[in-house]
């Protein structure tokens, strides 16, 4: 599952403990969500791209007249559907909550003036851009919110540095669109072509699996795809790596890197504004590389593999203590206690007609939008 998803079933799932009860309307997902056993309710509105935002409100006003929720709290993740949904939603409060900074979230937040009543958000740089284009709305109402990880109460033992076989790793959705997996062979042979001994790791499935998969086995490059894994045996496989590497176009904060980094894999990231190139800095400014250049992702791995052991543990260690404030369900602790008092604040957003905003090219299909301007809020490319 990617990131959102995965924090959706986790809010499904673990809400209840901290005296919140959840139900979840998933745009783009049919029937249910995996309700657990508890049966919390998700309901999907099984939106295709070739669907426009009419047909959005058009499933949601149907929802809502046999599922009223009024006065709810509502957390629109990555702002998606707000405010083109918003008057239908019967709110009590409203929240969006940015997991990614991507190419249409200024244009989202910029939307979100007057429907809702706070900003989440996954990191310091977030914050500064919600901050930015909310300028009206008091600092207490735009908040951080840690990323969610689950470590095991004993993790599995890191990989000894030093050891001649070097791993590194990528875990993700392998897909082109965003994640740009197709970089990454070619960081690979730039490091065969220094004369750097390695193999790869690939945790995750996506459209370009097999294509990947191919081109490093041409290429004669140890690579080993795992697939999904879980439980005990996805953490053995993260813990094992020596280096994580992102050729991301865009990101957050990502989930995976979190957890690689609790284990004390050291990050390498490129240079686009968020908090998966933050962190990493805070381990070492040389581990963030050029945006969109393999060459600069080599380099950067290059120089990691070249320092003495007393350094690099040095480096993991930072990692371990960087990923240290989201243990211990950081997530939904500082999502409980930031839903509790809002609440206690007034209302500012607002309801009803008032709440609707229509943008142009509501009546285009979501994938034409995608297409024609990738910036559009209703773009269903993102998702």
């Amino acid at each position: 599952m990617g990131g959102v998803q995965t924090v959706l079933r986790r809010h499904l799932r673990r809400d209840a403990v901290l005296g919140i009860s959840s139900a979840a309307v998933l745009w783009f997902e049919n029937g249910s969500f995996e309700p657990d056993a508890a049966g919390r309710p998700a309901s999907g509105l099984g939106l295709k791209w070739w669907h426009t935002g009419r047909t959005l409100r058009r499933r949601l006003r149907r929802l809502m007249a046999s599922n009223p929720a009024a006065e709810a709290l509502w957390a629109y993740h990555d702002l998606w559907g707000l405010p083109t949904a918003a008057d239908l939603d019967g709110a009590g409060r409203r929240v969006g909550i940015v997991h990614s900074q991507w190419e249409a979230t200024d244009g989202l937040l910029q939307a979100s003036r007057g429907v809702v009543d706070g900003m989440l958000c996954i990191s310091a740089a977030t914050v500064d851009l919600a901050r930015s284009h909310l300028p009206g709305m008091e600092p207490e109402r735009i908040a951080w919110l840690p990323v969610p990880v689950d470590p095991p109460a004993s993790l599995p033992p890191g990989r000894q540095t030093g050891r001649a076989e070097w791993v590194i790793g990528y875990c993700g959705r392998i897909q082109k669109h965003q994640k740009r997996v197709e970089r990454i062979p070619g960081v690979a042979r730039a490091l065969r072509a220094a004369g750097v001994s390695h193999r790869w790791e690939f945790l995750g499935t996506g459209p370009e699996s097999a294509a990947l998969e191919a081109e490093f086995a041409t290429a004669g490059i140890p690579a080993r795809f795992h697939g999904i894994r879980s439980g005990d045996d996805y953490w053995r496989v993260l813990a094992d790596w020596d280096a994580i590497l992102f050729t991301s176009d865009f990101e957050g904060l990502p989930i995976a890197m979190i957890e690689a980094m609790c284990c004390g894999v050291i990050p390498v990231f490129p240079e686009v504004p968020c908090g998966g190139r933050d962190y990493t800095a805070r381990v070492a400014p040389k581990l963030v590389y050029p945006a969109g250049d393999p060459e600069g992702a080599a380099g950067a791995l290059r120089w990691l593999q070249g320092l003495g052991t007393p350094e690099v543990e040095a480096l993991r260690q930072r990692a371990r203590d960087t990923a240290g404030s989201h243990a211990r369900d950081a997530y939904g602790r500082t999502f409980a206690a930031y839903a509790r008092h809002l609440s206690t604040l007034p209302r500012i957003s607002r309801s009803g007609p008032s709440a609707r905003k229509v943008h142009p090219g509501e009546w285009l299909p979501f994938g034409l939008l995608a297409r024609l301007s990738p910036r559009h809020p209703l773009r269903v490319g993102y998702l």
